[in-house]
This record gives C-alpha cells, sequence and structure tokens, in this order.
C-alpha cells in the first residue's frame, strides 16, 4: 500500500485534520509514510487530501521501485498543497531567454498535472509561449543523407583526444561528446525531479538524450511536420477545449447517408455552447479537483436560466450535468490537452438537487396521462393516420421513434404462436391473433404486443398505403409521410423531424377550436397513458415489459441473464386494457379508415348535418342552419352515405 486511508476524519488533539501518505526514511533509517497537516478545517482538509493523494499516484507511477520515497523538491512542494497554497510561482532563471522560461514550465505542468505552476515574469512567459507556437508552425524539412562510419584513425584520434582533455582535468560529456563549462553544483530541487534547468547540458537536444517529434508528411508537398508536441501548452483555457469538444462531436456524430450531424449530436453540441455562456473562461492547469467539483457543482444546484430568476428544472440540470461529465472524460482522453481527471472524479456528488417548488405540482396524478374522455375526443375527431398513431400509441407504447422505425415485417397480422413458443408464453394464442414483434431501437430489447382489432385494421389500411410508394418489401418503413418520406428522416437544416408530434398537435388543436376541453399534452404522453394503463391492470414489472425497458426488475440486474420475459402476462395485460377502452373504440364508428371528411370543417357541425339530414330536412334548410354553403353541405351528406354503404358491405 503507497498510503494509509481511513474512512472517517477525526482531528488530533490539536484540532489538526492528518493524513500519511507517501513514504520517507525516519531519523533512523526507518522506512514510514509522511504525516501532513490539512489544516483545521474539514472540508478544506479533504480537498488537500485529493491532491496530495493525486500528486502521491502521479509520482508513483513514474518510478520502479513499489515503495518509493518523497524526493526533497516535491516533499517542498507537497508541503505547500497541505498549507492550502493552490500555486506554485516559478521564478526566470538568470539569462533564460523568454522561450527557454516558457518550455520549462511546459515541462513542470505536464509532469505533474495536479500543481498549478504559475510564472512569475508573465510578460516573459508570453512572449516565449507565442515564440514557441510560431516555432511549431514552422515546416521542418528532414534531407536524406547517409551517415558514414568513422574510419580506425578516426576513432584512435577521438580517444587520444579524451584522454587528454581527462589528463588536463577537463571533463568531457560522453553522451553529448562536448565539454560543458565548469562549474558549481547549482541545479535546483525541480533538477531532481526531472524538470531540467534551460542552462543543463542534459536539457540541450542532442542523439543520445533528445525525444524525436512525432512525423508526419504532407501527400502534396512531400514536407513533413512534426504531428504533435511531446507536452502541450499551460495556456490551454476551458473555452478553447470546450471549442475542440465540438469539433469532435460534429465528427463522431455525422452522418453517411444523411450528410448531417445526428439530432442526438446537434443536442449535445447546444448543451456544450450553453455550458460555455454558463461557465467562466479558465486556464486547464487551474482545473484541479476543487474546480472541477465546482463545476459538477453548479448544476447540481440548478442554477438559474440566463436572464431569469427562475431555476432550471431537474430534468434540464440533470441533462447538462451529463454533458459535463461526458466533456471531462473526452478532456482526460484526448491527446490534444495535457489535462488529466482528479484521483477523486468518480467520488463527486451528483444528485440533482430538489427544489419546493418541485413538489408543488405532486399529487395523485404524479404522471401526465390522458383521461378517457379524452382519448374519445381523439378517436373521434382524428382523421386516418391519427388514429393509427393513437391506437400505436396506447396498444403497444410506441413514442414517435418506435413509430417512424416500424418495419413491414415487423407486423404479423392473424398469425399465432408454435406449440412451443405457447409453452414459454404461457398463454394461448390462435391465427385469429395478431401481434408487432420488434426489437427496440433504443435499448436493443426484444417485445411483443397482441393487437387490438382496431389497431389490426389500422395496420391494413397502413399497408395498403405503403404499397402505392416505391420499395414495398419487409424491410421498408411501414409509416410515411404523403410525400413518401420516413417519417425520422432529418429537415435540411439537420433538425430532428416533427412530423408527428405536430400531426398530433394540430389533432388537439381542432379538438379544442370545436370548443371541446382537452388538455395540451405532447405526443409522447400517450406512450405514459398505455404504461400507466398496463400498470392499473398489473404490475410494474408487467409495465417494464410493455415498454421494453432495459431492466424490467430494478432490483435483478440478471432477471434476463436466467428467465424469459413474461411477455404472457404482458398480452393479458393488453386484452383486460382493450375492455376499458371500449368506449374509445367505438367513438372510430363504423368505417374508421375510410376517407374522412375536411379537417377544417368542425365535427359538431358535421355531426348536426347529419343529424339534421336523417330528420328529413332539406339541403338549403340544413346550409341555412349551420351557415355553410349547399355545396359544402351536400358533400358531407355524400361522404356519410358512402361511408355507411361500404359499413353495410364489410
Amino acid at each position: 500500500m503507497a498510503t494509509r486511508s481511513r474512512l472517517n476524519w477525526a482531528p488530533d488533539s490539536r484540532g489538526y485534520y492528518t493524513r500519511q501518505i507517501g513514504w520517507e526514511r525516519s531519523k533512523s533509517g526507518k522506512l514510514q509514510q509522511h504525516k501532513f497537516l490539512l489544516g483545521t478545517d474539514r472540508k478544506q482538509a479533504e480537498i488537500r487530501e485529493r491532491k496530495l493523494r493525486e500528486l502521491w499516484d502521479q509520482f508513483e507511477k513514474s518510478c520502479a521501485e513499489p515503495r518509493p520515497l518523497w524526493p526533497v523538491a516535491l516533499l517542498e512542494i507537497a508541503a505547500r498543497i497541505a498549507k492550502g497554497i493552490p500555486d506554485i510561482p516559478v521564478p526566470r532563471a538568470p539569462r533564460e531567454m523568454q522561450h527557454q522560461y516558457a518550455a520549462r514550465l511546459q515541462r513542470m505542468q505536464a509532469k505533474y498535472p495536479v500543481i498549478c505552476f504559475i510564472p512569475e515574469d508573465q510578460h516573459a512567459y508570453e512572449i516565449g509561449q507565442a515564440a514557441l507556437e510560431l516555432f511549431e508552425a514552422v515546416p521542418i524539412t528532414v534531407p536524406d543523407f547517409k551517415v558514414e562510419p568513422l574510419t580506425d584513425d578516426q576513432v584512435l584520434a577521438r580517444e587520444q583526444i579524451q584522454h587528454l582533455a581527462r589528463e588536463a582535468g577537463i571533463a568531457v560529456d560522453p553522451a553529448l561528446e562536448i565539454a560543458p563549462a565548469l562549474r558549481k553544483d547549482s541545479r535546483s530541487p525541480l533538477h531532481d525531479l526531472g524538470i531540467l534547468k534551460p542552462g543543463d547540458p542534459a536539457a540541450v537536444r542532442s542523439p543520445g538524450n533528445a525525444q524525436p517529434l512525432s512525423m508526419k508528411t504532407t501527400p502534396k508537398t512531400g514536407v513533413s511536420t512534426p504531428a504533435t508536441l511531446a507536452v502541450k501548452s499551460p495556456s490551454a483555457t476551458l473555452h478553447h477545449a470546450f471549442n475542440r469538444y465540438q469539433v469532435y462531436l460534429n465528427t463522431e456524430f455525422f452522418r453517411q447517408e444523411t450528410g448531417h450531424i445526428s439530432p442526438w449530436g446537434r443536442i449535445q453540441v447546444r448543451q456544450i455552447k450553453n455550458l460555455q455562456r454558463h461557465h467562466a473562461d479558465m486556464l486547464l492547469s487551474k482545473l484541479d479537483a476543487t474546480a472541477v467539483g465546482e463545476l459538477i457543482g453548479y448544476w447540481r444546484r440548478r442554477p438559474c436560466k440566463l436572464g431569469s430568476t427562475a431555476p432550471i428544472s431537474a430534468k434540464a440540470a440533470s441533462h447538462y450535468l451529463g454533458t459535463l461529465i461526458r466533456f471531462l472524460t473526452w478532456l482526460h482522453s484526448t491527446s490534444e490537452f495535457e489535462w488529466t481527471k482528479p484521483h477523486a472524479f468518480n467520488d463527486f456528488d451528483r444528485r440533482i438537487r430538489r427544489l419546493p417548488s418541485d413538489h408543488v405540482k405532486r399529487s395523485l396524478e404524479q404522471v401526465d396521462t390522458f383521461s378517457l374522455d379524452e382519448l374519445r375526443l381523439l378517436m373521434r375527431y382524428g382523421q386516418p393516420l391519427d388514429r393509427l398513431l393513437l391506437l400505436l400509441g396506447l396498444n403497444c407504447g410506441f413514442g414517435r421513434a418506435e413509430i417512424a422505425s416500424l418495419l413491414v415485417g415487423e407486423v404479423h397480422l392473424r398469425r399465432g404462436h408454435t406449440p412451443r413458443e405457447q409453452e414459454i408464453l404461457g398463454f394461448a394464442t390462435t391465427n385469429d391473433d395478431s401481434f408487432i414483434k420488434r426489437i427496440r431501437r433504443k435499448s436493443g430489447v426484444y417485445g411483443e404486443h397482441i393487437l387490438f382489432p382496431l389497431t389490426v385494421r389500422a395496420l391494413e389500411w397502413a399497408l395498403e398505403r405503403r404499397k402505392k410508394f416505391p420499395d414495398f418489401d419487409q424491410t421498408a418503413r411501414l409509416i410515411l409521410n404523403e410525400k413518401g418520406t420516413p417519417l425520422d428522416q432529418q429537415t435540411k437544416g439537420s433538425n430532428a423531424n416533427q412530423a408527428i408530434p405536430n400531426h398530433f398537435a394540430r389533432l388537439i388543436k381542432r379538438i379544442r377550436d370545436d370548443g371541446q376541453t382537452i388538455r395540451m399534452l405532447s405526443f409522447g404522453k400517450l406512450r405514459k397513458t398505455a404504461s400507466d394503463l398496463i400498470k392499473r391492470h398489473s404490475d410494474g414489472e408487467i409495465a417494464g415489459v410493455f415498454d421494453c425497458h432495459g431492466e424490467p426488475v430494478k432490483t435483478d440486474s440478471l432477471s434476463d441473464a436466467y428467465t424469459n420475459r413474461p411477455f404472457g402476462k404482458v398480452f393479458r395485460a393488453i386484452r383486460a386494457v382493450e375492455t376499458y377502452l371500449g368506449p374509445v373504440f367505438a367513438e372510430a364508428g363504423t368505417s374508421p379508415f375510410s376517407p374522412q371528411t375536411q379537417a377544417y370543417t368542425k365535427r359538431s357541425v358535421i355531426e348536426r348535418i347529419i343529424t339534421l339530414h336523417e330528420q328529413g330536412f332539406f339541403t338549403g334548410q340544413i346550409a341555412a342552419a349551420v351557415g355553410l354553403s349547399g355545396q359544402t353541405v351536400s358533400r358531407h351528406i355524400q361522404q356519410y352515405q358512402e361511408r355507411q354503404s361500404s359499413a353495410a358491405t364489410e
């Protein structure tokens, strides 16, 4: 064990919090752990301990021995961390060039990213950093030349010169083959850590000790240029990293088949831009455990919307926090920046704070679902496509993604299960039963749903409608729009397709315009309504299987590994829901999928026209009573008669 770890925090008799981290030799030569005093404040002591552990872990990984000792210079830095001094100022050495000063800071920051090294001479550092960046942009050409081996006479002459130099008291560096100037040992403690002073001979590039740059060749010019530098600039900022992450997202989520970034990718990019607006820019070298904890805590505490005093919702805060975590994970793994996740990154509290306002709307109805009367209105006012969407949502719990991706081959009309399958199901099926069998794209979970008789009629109508478009086969999308394109195809602006939500919203608007009472709930609430009905007529596990969730039994993550999902119980629950929804199905009438009247004529007006017609009034009298033209009234009467005739022949 490199360090001693205690679960409890208790101050000593003087009120100081202490931790033993790393190894050292006692005065008697015995191996012992070094004891740090972390102050009297519990919270600050925990922060300092995390930094010390990160520093020690980084040093320990660079050592070959199992229990390395604290170097003197590194222990001095650790002592500053234990005292709560966040930054380590680095002075500029005498006669040190600006670019050498900047390069030395880069090496120091890269070796120990947990520490924030800051330049004492900021002006010289900025000049040196600019010079290094210009140097990086200069192409490097490597000429082809052949190195000839030394002759015997040249080897003999070199040995004689070295012998004469040693007799004269001149120390010759065998690695560099040069004679360095004689001087006293003026190495700084940082030299012992592998962080060299610019004047040290070992810091000079040479064939013996230089680290070669990673080279890449431009195909057109054949010029070799450095691909990446071994040490990244400590001047990189958080906002610059945000911008680079957006470039990564645009590449990662780009879809070749559409020529656009995916909708999920666009959401990620938009959220990163919002993160950039909320967080002030800072040097990545200062993004330590404390700073990361503040970033995470900012979203945990649910900040106010920009330009508003209202806090964001818990769901929005959770989404932004997830995006932040993914960004930090990418920042840790990418080679573009020299940044490492804090040692306790996974230990940060990520629970979203709950506000009193979150509980104001809590009641018996915790989830917004459609009532039975509202479902009746949706069925009564719906056009054929509206009714198809409504039935798929209620019967199978489908959202817009499931409906848009439904394939022709996933619909099994009037086809029962084999005896073996019925044994597994514990449910008897016949060829009079119909099913949808598919894998949910989001969760990758297989699901089966037995269909209502009205859903079967809706799917038959959809199949006939789909045959009018090309490429009709088992792998074709079942439901297309009027132009024959999929309902989840992205727009020209690379935005998510809103055809299904907009279609449903127009249906509700028609109902409200006709004077009926119905809430403006989204299409997604149909899926929640179906799940709620299944749970009401069975239990939570069956509702999870109905929804094709990854883990329907939250207390048993291995349930799917050892047992089959109880689809037979799902079928029984669907049959019970079918009985409950009888009044809804009755609203569809005898010809629910025959051509309907124009949607811009109010349903109540159409019903009054039919009522007056059946009472024997003439067309002109009806037109005067409802305020429409005689031609419009005649058309509605004719369509009503055609539906009645079609229903009689079925």
